[in-house]
């Protein structure tokens, strides 16, 4: 019965596999997950980190913007987050959308680092707009909307909250599977 599982499961994998051996893209549409981090929070604590995937953790220090501290110890202002690139709605050169639905359109809109996207304005432009976040090694394209941006001219602490895309019911099951296939491995 494992062998069996096992041997479904690399099937389904290997349909999935594009022809470069890569995972194919994945498009998380929906603002379905709730993230906040409050002011004054300690970003190095697991509960105050976006954990979206095992190498995209989103949190925020005290006064500066969004860096991926899975593999950034800080923001920096020009890159981070690491490993993602964003597009946000009516800005950068991007068509208007509603919120939810950008991710469905990552093919025709234009992606650059966070705070460039957000043309060098984070505190003002991205509380309330659409965007969508491409997790770059996984290829993952987020819906997301920022609700709440603390600004540092109004006393810092680094809180933020948002509204994201999760993974479809099936990309789940995919991700379970994977699980699965990387256990039996390992026995």
């Amino acid at each position: 019965m494992k062998r069996l599982l096992l041997m479904s499961g690399a099937i389904v994998a290997f349909s999935i596999a594009g022809a470069t051996g890569a995972l194919a893209t994945e498009v998380w549409s929906g603002l379905d997950y709730y993230f906040e981090k409050a002011n004054w929070a300690d970003w190095t604590l697991p509960e105050n980190q976006d954990r979206i995937t095992d190498n995209v953790w989103i949190t925020r220090q005290d006064w500066e913007g969004l860096f991926n501290i899975a593999v950034e110890d800080y923001y920096n202002f020009d890159t981070s987050p690491a490993d993602t690139e964003w597009a946000f709605s009516g800005l950068n050169g991007n068509m208007t959308w509603d919120p939810g639905e950008g991710a469905a359109q990552y093919e025709s809109l234009v992606f650059d680092y966070w705070v460039w996207a957000l043309e060098w304005y984070p505190a003002y432009n991205f509380m309330d707009t659409p965007g969508v976040v491409h997790l770059i090694s996984e290829d993952i394209y987020i819906d997301l909307l920022c609700e709440f941006w603390m600004i540092g001219d109004e006393g810092g602490g680094g809180g933020f909250s948002y509204y994201r895309g999760i993974p479809e019911p099936a990309t789940l099951s995919l991700l379970v599977l994977g699980g699965l296939l990387a256990a039996g491995r390992r026995r």
